[in-house]
């Protein structure tokens, strides 16, 4: 019977969970093994299957087969073999060329192995696929693209990645309510910049109207000023044409008393001639008889001889002025006949022009009533004029707010279409499905760009 040491049977199972270790890892990770210079010395079947190679076809040649042409040549490649031989690992993702000429992504880590000494005998390879997780990432990051440049009509591929695949379809769903979104916007900002316009345009055109009725409207002001001026200067004459009318008529009543007291005087004139013309009568009988008696006187007288030749001479005397008397009354009757003619027909004129007289008072009155009515009327039409130039002058007043408004409604109205216009200049920058011609679209599945510091390895 053998026995073994605990140290050999620690040293076996050590080596038993490695071995079960690498196992696990050969039948769910791709491997590959490199010379510290990238050399192939041999890879497992999930490796050889994914690059679509035999191990015959790729042991002994280098791993930059496996990369692209330019980024070999590079600097940063020729490094990361460098500090692989060193001793340094590497974890990332990285693209590789398959056989076919196709790329594939892959999660891997370069780890060097080491000797007891710690030098670096060769780098292993464990990488797993994630082609299809790579190409879902891509094409979100395609719809990103597209979205920032304003292509709402883009979607993003499905992906056999489940969360990957969750991520596009909300990536998708995102999109088509926000393309809906915008097609409505686009919409509104036509119709919006349309009713902007058009109310721009009818503001420009009721500014017109309005400045022009304003200017209509100061000139009606001014004439209904003038004229208001005017009709309160007729008002004014009509009130002193009124009482210069009412002066003639006073005068003229004052004409007419006058006239009234003069054909008074007349008819007294008339009487008083009447009743000295009976008296000159008297006086002439007087002087008959005078004379009748002088005669007489005259007669006796020469009877009596020289007793009565004084006598005589003084009968003589007495018939003489009797004679002057009696023909100084014929010819006082004769005057005062004429001058009672002369009295009877300036009696009558005197009436004639005091029945004219009377006339023209009523006719003055007439014409003083008259002048009245004028005259209250026009003030009247003054006071109305007053208050319609007050009404006209206040409507001047709020046309040309009016107009200062419909000014400040067109700027605004003006700015809102500019406003509009830019809105829909802005939204018309997003391609939706309802712009003429739209169609979906789709991204590569797979990206034929990548970052350098992705292409390493």
């Amino acid at each position: 019977m053998f026995f073994k040491s605990k140290k050999t049977t620690a040293v076996t199972d050590e080596a038993d969970v490695a071995a079960s270790f690498m196992s696990v890892i050969d039948r769910t990770q791709a491997t590959i093994q490199f010379e510290p210079d990238g050399t192939i010395l041999t890879a497992n079947e999930n490796f050889l299957k994914a690059v679509g190679y035999s191990l015959s076809e790729i042991a002994g040649r280098n791993h930059s087969m496996f990369v692209d042409r330019g980024f070999v040549q590079s600097d940063e490649y020729r490094r990361f073999w460098q500090d692989l031989a060193n001793g340094k690992s590497f974890t990332d993702q990285f693209p590789r060329v398959r056989k076919d000429g196709s790329v594939i992504w892959i999660q891997a880590t370069y780890a060097p192995y080491l000797d007891a000494e710690g030098k670096v005998r060769k780098v292993i390879k464990i990488a797993s696929d994630i082609t299809d997780r790579q190409r879902g990432i891509e094409g979100i990051a395609e719809g990103l693209r597209e979205l920032s440049s304003g292509n709402l009509m883009h979607r993003v591929p499905s992906c056999n990645a489940p969360d990957i695949d969750a991520l596009g379809n909300a990536f998708n769903g995102a999109v088509e309510q926000l393309s809906v979104s915008i097609s409505a916007v686009k919409e509104v900002s036509s119709a919006v910049e349309r009713t902007a316009t058009e109310v721009g345009q009818s503001s420009a055109d009721l500014s017109h109207r309005t400045e022009s009725q304003a200017a209509t409207l100061e000139q009606t002001a001014a004439a209904i000023e003038e004229l208001t001026s005017t009709v309160r200067a007729a008002a004014d004459g009509a009130r002193e044409v009124e009482v210069s009318a009412n002066d003639a008529k006073s005068t003229a009543e004052n004409g007419g008393k006058v006239v009234g007291d003069a054909i008074d005087a007349m008819s007294r004139i008339e009487k008083s001639s009447s009743q000295i013309a009976q008296i000159i009568s008297v006086i002439d009988d007087i002087a008959f008889q005078t004379n009748l008696l002088a005669l007489n006187a005259g007669v006796e007288a020469a009877r009596a001889g020289d007793a009565g030749r004084g006598f005589a001479v003084v009968a003589s005397e007495v018939r003489a002025l009797a004679g002057r008397a009696a023909e100084a009354a014929r010819e006082i009757n004769t005057l005062i006949e004429e001058s009672s003619k002369h009295v009877k027909t300036g009696v009558g004129l005197v009436g004639l022009a005091g029945d004219e007289l009377q006339k023209i008072i009523q006719g003055v009155a007439g014409i003083h009533a008259n002048i009245s009515e004028i005259s209250r009327g026009a003030a009247e039409q003054a006071i109305t004029l007053n208050e319609i130039n007050s009404g006209v002058s206040h409507l001047d007043s709020m046309t040309q707010q009016n107009a200062a408004m419909v000014e400040q409604s067109t700027a605004a109205s003006q700015v809102l279409a500019n406003d509009a216009g830019e809105l829909a200049r802005q939204v018309a920058l997003f391609r939706t499905p309802s712009d003429s011609g739209a169609h979906f679209g789709h991204g590569p599945g797979v990206a034929t760009h990548h970052a350098p510091h992705r292409r390493a390895s």
